[in-house]
């Protein structure tokens, strides 16, 4: 009772306490293009502090603050310019984008082809492509996301279908750190309206339509040209006070190789299915891989209890492909994809030591093996052939030809069997790949009584295991 008088006291004196909900955050920047300038500008010019006629110029806009000339570039070449008296020097040796401001000074003014680059050398456009105007983070209000237990249907950012931004404008300035900025003109557009992709975790990127000044104004009349456009960078679900109860959805965990359901080995590469888990599509560019992409881990809890974060080589909203981690017991263990503090999605799979897996080129597990061979000459010279048919050479040559897959490194050798097309393939090498985790390669030598036989099976076993069958092309 005591409590409650304290609290109800403290919220009287403070006012109401507002706690922030949850909301879909979106980056938001606005961007510019096609800069023209034509007619009188007449900035900071003449005087004597200024190295006429050139101007550094900013833009200051609903997007962001006064930013340098970088922002809104001109037109500059590292050349020989002269004035209408032709007294000439090298200009834009400092490497800025200027526009000339002393368009109303008579040694300057139109026309002049080394200070103008358009309409018979009367005005100047600017050759530099798209600036960015400004980045802002807009917070838009969004309802805990709900799931049915397979997939997130509703809440989040999935209910943002645009985002419109109204009241855009530009103020150009000639930017000078001694003397001030000098606004030149003001330039004021229509509404930008962004059409949205969303799920329930985010947005996609997109952008609005570019769109031309409707006004100008100091002065009414226009002499700055150009075109403004929006885009949304991302947008991402955010729930800063974790007040949402998510029930996750369920997942289904395959070898990334075979694409069969069951096992999955320690160290093997695997695919994991779940519904709308993520918004962004990310894959890994480099090694050591990253545990995060797309802004979510995968988690595997072992039957001993202990919870490892495996590494990712590809993340996007249906499917994640990653590394089972090394070192799990075997047994049932539990697969889940998190954000933060928040189970998105959940499921069971069975960690073995091995569970082998033959690549395709379908990527799903039959077809064509995602093989190469290698034909080795009489001296030992060795060839590379990397496409399907093969030809085994000559009757000195011989083949040997190599899987890609996982989950096999953790059986010897002599463990492992190939036949191609019914017939004993000696294996030669059975383990890691070395270049690419979770990768393993099996090397076997052909028999020259294949040659010829055209599509064949090819049938992996393992410390007992079958892997799933391909074929090969020999001609």
């Amino acid at each position: 009772m005591r409590w409650r008088i304290v609290r109800a006291a403290t919220a009287a004196l403070l006012g109401p306490v507002l706690l922030q909900a949850q909301i879909c955050r979106l980056s938001v920047a606005g961007l510019n293009r096609n800069r023209r300038v034509a007619g009188p500008v007449s900035a900071e010019c003449p005087a004597p502090l200024h190295t006429a006629p050139f101007g550094n110029w900013g833009v200051t806009s609903n997007f962001g603050p006064k930013r340098n000339g970088r922002q809104f570039d001109g037109w500059c070449r590292d050349m020989r310019i002269c004035d209408n008296a032709g007294n000439c020097r090298q200009a834009c040796r400092d490497g800025w984008y200027e526009w000339n401001t002393c368009t109303t000074h008579p040694l300057y003014v139109a026309p002049n082809c080394t200070l103008y680059n358009a309409d018979h050398c009367t005005s100047q456009v600017s050759t530099t492509g798209v600036n960015v105007l400004g980045t802002q983070t807009v917070d838009l209000p969004a309802a805990c996301p709900a799931s049915d237990g397979v997939s997130f249907q509703r809440g989040g950012c999935a209910e943002l279908t645009s985002y419109t931004r109204s009241s855009n404008y530009m103020s150009v300035y000639e930017l000078d750190p001694v003397t001030g900025d000098e606004l030149i003109q003001s330039l004021y557009y229509p509404s930008l309206s962004v059409a949205l992709q969303c799920n329930v975790w985010g947005c996609l990127p997109a952008g609005s339509e570019w769109t031309n000044p409707i006004q100008w104004q100091s002065p009414a009349e226009p002499k700055v040209f150009a075109e403004m456009a929006m885009v949304v960078n991302s947008a991402t679900f955010v729930d800063p006070l974790n007040v949402c109860r998510i029930t996750p959805v369920g997942l289904e965990v395959v070898s990334a190789a075979s694409f069969q359901r069951g096992e999955v080995a320690p160290d093997s590469i695997a695919s994991l299915f779940a519904g709308e888990v993520t918004a962004q599509t990310e894959q890994a560019s480099a090694q050591p891989l990253p545990t995060t992409l797309s802004g979510v881990q995968v988690r595997v809890v072992d039957s001993a209890g202990q919870s490892r974060t495996a590494a990712l080589l590809y993340a996007s909203p249906r499917q994640i492909n990653f590394i089972v981690p090394a070192g799990l017991r075997e047994g049932s263990a539990t697969v889940s994809v998190v954000s933060g503090n928040t189970v998105r999605a959940s499921g069971r799979i069975h960690i073995t030591r091995f569970a082998p897996g033959i690549f395709s080129q379908s990527g799903t597990g039959d077809g064509l093996a995602a093989a190469v061979g290698v034909r080795v000459g009489p001296d030992g010279r060795q060839t590379v052939v990397s496409t399907q048919p093969f030809d085994l050479g000559g009757p000195s040559e011989q083949f040997v030809l190599v899987l890609f897959g996982t989950g096999i490194r953790a059986i010897p050798r002599e463990a492992v069997q190939v036949l191609v097309g019914g017939a004993i393939a000696e294996v030669q090498y059975a383990g890691a790949q070395g270049s690419f985790a979770g990768l393993d390669q099996v090397n076997a030598l052909l028999p020259r009584s294949l040659a010829g036989r055209g599509r064949v099976n090819v049938q992996l076993v393992a410390g007992g295991k079958a892997a799933n069958v391909v074929q090969i092309w020999i001609q």
